[in-house]
């Protein structure tokens, strides 16, 4: 398999890891929860049923889990079969397939305990592992193997960490704010015992802490002369996670209405995947370098040892 192609798996596996993190998710919002009421099987003597809407719901998601563990296999056997061979791919792709099959399993567990909050945001948080697993997995396919040097200085690169520290940890406060919110997925699924508008605020603080980190490193990042395509991507994630605050907020003033939730799972969806790949530009692989150890870069005062 060629390098050009095996990127195409990885891209495809990349979407399919998004499109079931929607499909999850409106699962939940129309109630469809417990459709299903066992697991594996649909009920307690069929594999699959589709008596009612509810159960017809989660059954495609279910089912198109299936289709979500093909793209992953494949990412695998692509990267056994990619010449030349990379051993880092090979790692990145088996993740992959670790992760699905963790989802299914806390997939399972999260219909056994009839849909405890605590479960479903652990299974949204592996989603988000996932993507972020797989958008490594596309960058580095699209690059040589070799060594990486930092393309900013040292304090961008800890001022970007600290933002992928921030973001993670609204991947948890998000869910949170879920739980103890109206959208179940069944009418007799527990919530968290939290006040919507504490832990609201939150959540709220956590991405305004995100944006400023953001903007500070924009700002650093423009007057320094960082590489063009850096200030694109670094644009688009700030314009991307300021649309996701207005849904956020409109979501909120309006009765958190389900349709508005899952714009803002896909716009959450959409600021992990970027957020990683903004980091991950911030660096790039020596020419012809591989085999020689990691540089270190002069970057204006910031030596800096290269890292991802």
């Amino acid at each position: 398999m060629s390098p050009r192609t095996y990127r195409r798996v990885v891209a495809v596996a990349l979407a399919l890891l998004c499109i079931i993190v929607v499909s999850g998710a409106a699962v939940r919002l129309t109630g469809s929860g417990l459709g299903c009421e066992d697991w594996p099987n649909c009920t307690s003597g069929d594999f699959i049923k589709i008596s009612n809407p509810n159960q017809a719901i989660e059954q495609i998601n279910r089912l198109f889990t299936g289709l979500v563990s093909v793209g992953v296999i494949a990412a695998v056997l692509g990267a056994l079969r990619r010449k030349p061979y990379r051993r880092d791919l090979v790692w990145w792709a088996v993740g992959l397939v670790l992760g699905v099959l963790g989802q299914i399993v806390l997939g399972g567990i999260t219909v056994l305990v009839d849909l405890h909050p605590a479960a479903v945001a652990g299974h949204f948080v592996l989603s988000m592992v996932l993507v972020t697993d797989a958008v490594v997995l596309l960058r580095r396919s699209g690059q040589e193997e070799g060594p990486r040097r930092p393309l900013v200085g040292s304090t961008d690169l800890t001022l970007s960490r600290v933002a992928c520290a921030l973001i993670a940890l609204g991947m948890v406060t998000g869910p949170v704010v879920t739980g103890a919110g109206p959208h179940a997925g069944d009418v007799k699924a527990p919530r968290f015992d939290a006040a919507i508008p504490d832990v609201v605020r939150i959540h709220s603080i956590n991405m305004w802490c995100f944006l400023a980190v953001l903007v500070v490193l924009l700002v650093r990042l423009a007057r320094s002369g960082a590489p063009a395509d850096v200030l694109r991507n670094g644009q688009v994630l700030v314009g991307v996670l300021l649309v996701q605050g207005g849904i956020g907020y409109a979501q909120y003033e309006l009765g958190i209405p389900a349709w508005l939730v899952l714009l803002h799972i896909v716009g959450a969806t959409a600021i992990v995947s970027l957020t990683v790949w903004f980091h991950l530009c911030l660096s790039d692989v020596v020419p012809g370098a591989a085999g020689r150890p990691d540089p270190v870069q002069d970057t204006g005062g910031d030596a800096v040892t290269a890292t991802t």
